[in-house]
């Protein structure tokens, strides 16, 4: 499986390759079954020189919203709010998630942190992290010493 299929279905390893570990909340199975919350839907995409993550947050400000890189793990959490209409008699149906989110992304190496960037716009959170560039490596010259 590739390091963009663990960012949507995979959990950590007892020894993951930093290099190439890319999961989406590495710590899932210590969560508390039951806890409130919700957790919002995510497109990745990988362009040539990013990553693209889009989260659905819908009914969401900006200052609701946020965005931290620490170690390696990108967490992305915030509160939606319950609306309360006026004149509001009974519920028939809800199907709108409210209350906190989470959500961690465990980045790999050579994806460059110091340059994530994020904007929200239309009830989406688009975060871009760029990869880093490889600067051409200049052959290492060996002197022999001593010929035998």
């Amino acid at each position: 499986m590739d390091r963009f299929s663990w960012l949507l279905f995979g959990g950590p390893e007892k020894n993951p390759d930093p290099s190439q570990s890319c999961r989406q909340d590495p710590w899932s199975h210590h969560r508390v079954l039951g806890r409130s919350g919700w957790t919002p839907n995510t497109d990745i995409f990988e362009t040539s020189d990013a990553i693209i993550l889009l989260l659905d947050l819908a009914g969401l400000s900006k200052e609701d919203i946020k965005v931290v890189c620490h170690d390696q793990i990108l967490r992305i959490s915030g509160v939606r709010m319950r609306k309360h209409l006026p004149g509001m008699e009974r519920i028939h149906r809800i199907e709108i998630d409210y209350g906190p989110f989470e959500k961690l992304f465990r980045i790999p190496y050579d994806l460059d942190v110091e340059r994530i960037e994020a904007e929200y716009e239309n009830g989406i959170l688009k975060i871009s992290i760029p990869k880093k560039t490889e600067q051409p490596r200049e052959p290492i010259k060996i002197v022999i010493v001593h010929e035998g």
